[in-house]
C-alpha cells in the first residue's frame, strides 16, 4: 500500500512538472516570436498626444514630404505657442517614450513583411535625435535657459516625431497590415 501511495504520489509530481515546464516552454517560444509584445500591448504602450498639434508644429518647420520650409513660406509659430501646444517639455517626453513603441511597431510587421527592416532601422535613428533634443532641453531646463532653447529643438523633435508616425502608417498601409485602423486611431 505505501508503495503505490508513493508511486500515486510521484507520478502526480511528475505530470505537474512536466505540466509546469510545458507552460514556460511554450510562454519562452511565443515571446521569442514575439519578443516586442503582441498588437494589443503594443497599441496599450502609446500614450494619446494632441496629433493636431504636432501636425500644426511639424508642418510649420516642414512640409508634408519631410523638406525643410524655406524662409518664403516659413511661418514661425512662437515659440511660447509651442510649449503651450506641445505641453512643455513633458510633452516632449511622451512624444520621447511613444518614439520607442513606433520602433517597436516596425520591428512588429517584419513577421510579415521583411522590407520594415530598413524603416525599423530609420526610426530608430530618428529616435536617438529626438532624445538628443530632449537631453538637450533638460539640460538647458537645469541652466535656466530653456525658453531659448525650446523652440528650435522642440520644433525640430516634433517634426521628427510626426515623420516618423507618417513612416510607420505608410508601412502598415504599403503592407497591406491588419491593424491599420487601429494604428491610425492611436496615431
Amino acid at each position: 500500500m505505501r508503495t503505490t501511495c508513493f508511486l500515486g504520489g510521484l507520478a502526480i509530481f511528475l505530470v505537474a512538472l512536466v505540466v509546469i515546464a510545458a507552460y514556460y516552454y511554450f510562454r519562452h517560444r511565443r515571446r521569442q516570436r514575439f519578443p516586442y509584445g503582441d498588437w494589443e500591448s503594443l497599441l496599450k504602450r502609446l500614450t494619446l498626444v494632441d496629433r493636431d498639434a504636432i501636425a500644426l508644429i511639424a508642418l510649420d518647420l516642414i512640409d508634408e514630404s519631410g523638406r525643410r520650409r524655406t524662409e518664403e513660406d516659413d511661418s514661425a509659430l512662437e515659440p511660447s505657442r509651442i510649449f503651450t501646444l506641445i505641453g512643455g517639455l513633458e510633452g516632449l517626453k511622451v512624444l520621447e517614450r511613444n518614439c520607442a513603441v513606433l520602433v517597436d511597431l516596425a520591428f512588429y510587421v517584419q513577421q510579415w513583411y521583411p522590407e520594415a527592416l530598413a524603416v525599423a532601422e530609420h526610426l530608430r535613428l530618428n529616435t536617438r535625435e529626438i532624445e538628443w533634443h530632449v537631453s538637450r532641453l533638460k539640460g538647458a531646463a537645469r541652466t535656466g535657459k530653456l525658453e531659448t532653447a525650446f523652440a528650435d529643438s522642440a520644433q525640430r523633435a516634433i517634426a521628427t516625431y510626426y515623420m516618423m508616425t507618417r513612416r510607420v502608417l505608410a508601412l502598415y498601409e504599403n503592407g497591406n497590415l491588419p491593424g491599420v485602423e487601429d494604428l491610425q486611431r492611436a496615431l
